[in-house]
């Protein structure tokens, strides 16, 4: 199996917890998505489809601490993750 096959499965298996989660209309959170994870792979009896299940709670977690490194590294002043930098126009500069 490929790495881009091996993704898609543990892509489906991340899809199916959430898919869980939304049903039982309970709180969506990574935390929520681990414990779900954990269920799926203690309920599971096929060896192969419990390392995948491993794998997607590993990838959830690494997940998680690339966005506390990444919060860490950028503080800002409020919850706002800016996508397109600070290019603030003048206000001068008005089209209309």
């Amino acid at each position: 199996m490929n790495r881009s096959e091996h993704q898609k499965i543990i892509d489906e298996i991340i899809g199916e917890a959430a898919l869980a989660l939304l049903q039982r209309t309970g709180p969506v959170n990574t935390q929520a998505l681990l414990n779900q994870l954990m269920l799926m792979k203690q309920q599971s009896n096929d060896e192969e489809q419990r390392a995948a299940i491993t794998a997607a709670i590993t990838d959830v977690r690494n997940s998680i601490s690339a966005g506390k490194k990444l919060r860490e590294e950028q503080p800002q002043s409020d919850n706002v993750l800016q996508l397109f930098g600070n290019n603030q126009q003048s206000g001068n500069n008005r089209k209309h």
